[in-house]
């Protein structure tokens, strides 16, 4: 790599941090997919190239509309399997359901890496509830409470034997449609590894094709962040030509 293909690179370089930055910031949950997916400056014959991959990622960036999620998560491409099974079951009055779980992270992990787990950080959610004045103290009791619950055992191919379920009634209904809070019915799952041993905490709600109320993912409106990352780009190259020039 010569050295005005050395300067490209760290321009690209520094616009990928800068990217990094923007996406940090997002208040979606997206954007740990969205971090995920920006890939690292790859040098390609002389042109620096930051690539943004996978679905989620461009959801983000370029936005969509809202979605009824019976569409994906029981639709045509989803099998059709007996309980107890990965994807949908047949109702016993036709149509369709499934359960999809959702993972609650602990209290001061909002901000840690999530890698390729998923959730908020419990409490987080009632954030500007009308009825929850501190979402983290919120959150607190009830991971005090999820804490005490006997667990559901896990281990690499072996199915889950449950334990205890958290008590309904320690969070009121999010959304007027909920027939309960989000944190009723939640388990404390022990997954076992080849060092360690790890508690994780989920609860599981039911979507079904004969229930129309809930499940609409609301439109994700677009951030255009690579917009804002070739501008910053075009105008750190100059500044960093000008300093190299000055340099030599």
């Amino acid at each position: 790599m010569n050295e005005v293909q050395q300067l490209i690179f760290d321009i690209a370089d520094a616009s990928r941090d800068y990217w990094i930055m923007l996406a940090s910031k997002d208040s979606s949950h997206l954007r740990f997919d969205y971090l995920t997916g920006i890939l690292p400056v790859e040098d390609k014959k002389g042109q620096s190239v930051i690539g943004l991959v996978g679905e989620l990622p461009h959801l983000l960036e370029e936005g969509a509309p809202s979605l009824d999620l019976r569409t994906t998560l029981l639709g045509p491409k989803v099998p059709t399997v007996p309980r107890g099974q990965r994807g949908k079951h047949l109702a016993k009055i036709g149509g369709y359901y499934r359960a999809i779980p959702f993972r609650h992270m602990t209290p001061g992990t909002a901000a840690a890496p999530r890698g390729k787990t998923s959730g908020l950080e419990m409490g987080m959610a009632y954030k500007g509830h009308p009825a929850i004045a501190n979402a983290k103290a919120l959150g607190k009791s009830i991971h005090k409470a999820a804490k005490k619950l006997s667990a559901s055992v896990s281990a690499p191919g072996q199915k889950t034997v449950y334990g205890g379920r958290l008590q309904a009634g320690m969070a009121p209904k999010l959304k007027e449609h909920h027939k309960t809070d989000i944190y009723a019915g939640m388990i404390r799952e022990r997954k076992t590894y080849e060092k360690a041993t790890q508690s994780q905490y989920y609860t599981f709600r039911t979507i079904s094709t004969n229930v129309t109320e809930g499940w609409i993912r609301p439109p994700i409106i677009a951030r255009h962040y690579a917009d804002q990352v070739a501008q910053y780009a075009t105008k750190l190259a100059p500044e960093v030509v000008t300093a190299f020039l000055e340099s030599t």
